[in-house]
């Protein structure tokens, strides 16, 4: 689960590395104890920012669901929200 936020929007600090984990985005994280800090896209500068940093992210409502065609069986999110299998995914980080 991740916050969408500009790269204007995102200040890094501490022990944090990056991989590019595909043509068109890259994955970060803290190397002193391993938690997933982000995504960036690598088009636009953009994150994803992971949920679980945020004190009260149930404030925030689930507005996107990427890759559903490859999502567990067991991961079945209520409500009405933008749901891409992996096609309508890459159309929609501009990926082609």
């Amino acid at each position: 689960m991740a916050v969408h936020a500009k790269s204007d929007d995102v200040t890094l600090k501490g022990p944090v590395k990056t991989h590019a984990t595909s043509d068109w985005a890259e994955r970060g994280w803290c190397d002193a104890c391993g938690s997933t800090l982000f995504y960036r896209l690598r088009h636009d500068g953009s994150y994803g920012v992971s949920a679980g940093l945020f004190e009260d992210a149930a404030g925030h409502r689930l507005t996107e669901e990427y890759y559903i065609d490859h999502k567990p069986a067991g991961w079945d999110f209520a409500g009405d929200h933008k749901r891409m299998n992996e096609a309508e995914t890459l159309a929609f980080f501009g990926v082609s």
